[in-house]
């Protein structure tokens, strides 16, 4: 899966960034006897406008979102969770390793354009993005995109490998003990020998 950083239009003339989906309505008696239909408070999920765009698209997408107290209205104390993009304006778009679908991608009105460097495109790996996911809890994904998740990797004591994601991004260590999906590794940090805990997940067979 190639993944990129994808900078998202401003808004304008007021265009909205949320709406809801799967909104439940139920019949109720007016005051005047009509009978008339209102939303079921609670109901539906509120997705972001781009992201479904993007998904209606074919693309994959991961929307990293950050949760926030804030008050109902301006007249109670009371406050709710809310979500938010974690990344204003960005998001991130991937899509089968091979295929090129850049045409694709700016032909949609939500797209500005693709983070890069020297004129090109800047690819993300799969590792990195899963490490996102996993650091965002509260990142969307859909969840047909099962091929998103790559199956676990698993490893060997004495095993040579390299950390894809994470804060030892680019260490090349030899593993000293191997339980489940994790790793244990020796590290040389600031002139130390330390032992870390890695996640299989983000290793691949060092070459």
């Amino acid at each position: 899966m190639d993944w990129y950083a994808v900078k998202l239009k401003a808004r304008q003339n007021g265009g909205r960034r949320e709406t809801v989906l799967g909104v439940e309505f139920e019949t109720y008696r007016a005051r005047n006897g009509q009978m008339a239909r209102r939303k079921v408070k609670g109901s539906g999920q509120r997705v972001f406008v781009p992201e479904l765009v993007l998904q209606k698209a074919g693309f994959e997408v991961f929307l990293p979102i950050k949760k926030e107290w804030s008050r109902v209205n301006r007249y109670s104390s009371e406050q709710k969770l809310k979500c938010r993009p974690a990344m204003e304006g960005w998001l991130f778009v991937g899509w089968a390793a091979g295929q090129a679908r850049f045409h694709e991608l700016m032909a949609l009105d939500v797209v500005s354009g693709v983070m890069g460097a020297g004129g090109q495109p800047v690819r993300i790996s799969d590792a990195k993005v899963r490490f996102l996911m996993r650091k965002f809890g509260g990142g969307r994904l859909r969840r047909k995109a099962s091929n998103v998740e790559a199956e676990p990797v698993r490893f060997s004591v004495g095993d040579l490998v390299r950390v894809d994601a994470g804060p030892f991004e680019g260490q090349t260590v030899s593993l000293l003990d191997v339980s489940g999906g994790s790793a244990r590794a020796v590290m040389t940090l600031l002139g130390k020998d330390v032992e870390v805990d890695l996640e299989q997940e983000f290793l691949t067979a060092a070459q």
